[in-house]
């Protein structure tokens, strides 16, 4: 019998673009990234096609939050220090006009977890 767990993924309304999980490990989250067409994989960018994952949160909560951090902008971090000074980090958001709320929703997902006896 198929075991599934729910999860919640943003999305734009009525397509199967949703926000991936971020890839990269330069610093840079999910503030950069733009929604993919899950059903198209020759859409996806080509760095990082071989792990595309969607981005999924166990809670609504949770993905309503990661979905109003998102249409604010991207977040972009400066660091340095110098000999004199100690480290730090300025924190800038760039405004992104075309991430638009009423285009965007949080929906459930279901997500097949493999049977343990056809793993062994």
């Amino acid at each position: 019998m198929p075991v599934y767990r729910t999860e919640y993924a943003v999305r734009v309304k009525g397509t199967h673009c949703y926000l991936p999980r971020p890839q990269r490990r330069d610093g840079r989250g999910g503030s950069h990234l733009e929604p993919v067409d899950f059903s198209d994989p020759s859409s996806w960018p080509k760095r990082y096609a071989k792990d595309m994952q969607i981005r999924s949160y166990s809670t609504e909560r949770a993905a309503k939050n990661l979905l109003s951090s998102w249409l604010q902008g991207k977040f972009v971090c400066y660091r340095g220090g110098d000999y004199y000074d100690e480290y730090y980090e300025d924190i800038e958001i760039r405004r992104t006009p075309h991430r638009v709320r009423e285009n965007m929703e949080v929906v459930a997902i279901q997500i097949l977890l493999p049977d343990p006896e056809e793993i062994s």
